[in-house]
């Protein structure tokens, strides 16, 4: 990614990485764990989370009469574009969708990715992509997701590397630690906080008009009127 798009600027704050818990450690074939147990989100239940999963890759939002990608109003300043691959583009996410997207952790390009992505499963406590390169899957993501008294709780797990294969130990030793080395997974962790804080801003109003279809709308002047 040369470059991305201007930074939007929605009027909320982003949490840090110092108010999650985060664990990262390495298997004995090389692979790289990393996992995050977020603050929790107040005003978020699990069900809005799962809907979530099923429509940020083809929503709209319409905002103070701006409209966006649902995708870049989660991740106001990181998130460059999203779009569905191939079959049904309108209908929720299911597993064997795809779904290609454009980010950079912290606006630094160096870290940026330009992915096509498998959606593994979406149920009503979880959601996971993965990430597949000759017929390899070479990162899986998933958001485990549950209700507490005070709103949703999120557990996010990323692995990277090859579980199994012939090119397991030269992808998991070699390339691995090149590609995602200790400042990209520092920046991918502060990304994913800031994402996950997120819905707390914007998820409640959105999914109490979800009714309103592809393109749902948000006044919020009005609102204060």
């Amino acid at each position: 990614m040369e470059k991305l798009p201007p930074a939007r600027d929605f009027g909320w704050a982003l949490r840090g990485l110092e108010e999650a818990e985060t664990v990262f450690t390495q298997t004995r074939d090389g692979r790289l764990v990393m996992e995050l147990r977020h603050p929790v989100v107040s005003g978020v239940t699990a069900e809005m989370v799962a809907w979530w999963f099923g429509v940020y890759a083809h929503l709209k939002l319409k905002i103070d009469g701006e409209t966006h990608l649902a995708f870049l109003v989660w991740h106001p300043r990181d998130h460059a574009h999203i779009e569905r691959v191939g079959g049904e583009t309108q209908a929720p996410l299911k597993a064997g969708d795809r779904i290609a997207f454009q980010e950079a952790y912290g606006r630094d390009t160096r870290y940026s990715t330009n992915e096509t992505l498998q959606v593994l499963r979406r149920t009503l406590q979880s959601y996971a992509i993965r990430s597949l390169r000759l017929g390899f899957t070479v990162a899986e993501l998933e958001h485990a997701f549950h209700d507490t008294d005070k709103g949703v709780q999120v557990l996010t797990r990323l692995c990277i590397g090859v579980p199994n294969g012939w090119a397991k130990t030269l992808i998991n030793q070699v390339f691995i630690p090149v590609l995602f080395d200790e400042k990209k997974t520092e920046a991918w962790m502060q990304h994913n906080v800031e994402e996950i804080s997120a819905w707390a801003h914007f998820l409640p109003e959105i999914y109490a008009r979800r009714d309103q279809g592809e393109v749902i709308v948000w006044d919020r002047a009005g609102e204060e009127g």
